[in-house]
């Protein structure tokens, strides 16, 4: 059985299928942003709306979406068109977890 290491960068995507959202599931041995890119281009993700990068050991996740999406279509980085849905203007910005609203509580 292999050791899960927490302190390293894991991802989660956000797709939408008609009106609803979902993460699909992602094999930890393939969680990471190559991977992520590779299959954004071949389709095996579609309609991403939302991609975090986060690391549960230092507390901060990053929405890494637009980055992303730029390497997956770098013919669409200055155009209108959105080949993900409605991404266009995306920012990417690290937050620790006392921005993100998660405050650590001490035992008294």
């Amino acid at each position: 059985m292999m050791k899960l290491n927490l302190d390293t960068s894991f991802f989660s995507v956000v797709c939408e299928l008609g009106r609803t959202l979902y993460t699909p599931e992602l094999e930890l041995a393939d969680m990471h942003k190559r991977q992520l890119v590779e299959d954004i281009k071949t389709g095996q993700l579609e309609q991403v709306k939302a991609i975090l990068e986060f690391n549960p050991v230092e507390g901060w996740c990053s929405d890494i979406t637009e980055d992303v999406l730029s390497a997956a279509f770098p013919d669409m980085q200055d155009s209108d068109n959105d080949p993900a849905g409605e991404n266009v203007g995306y920012r990417s910005e690290r937050i620790d977890g006392q921005l993100a609203g998660v405050a650590r509580r001490i035992a008294a």
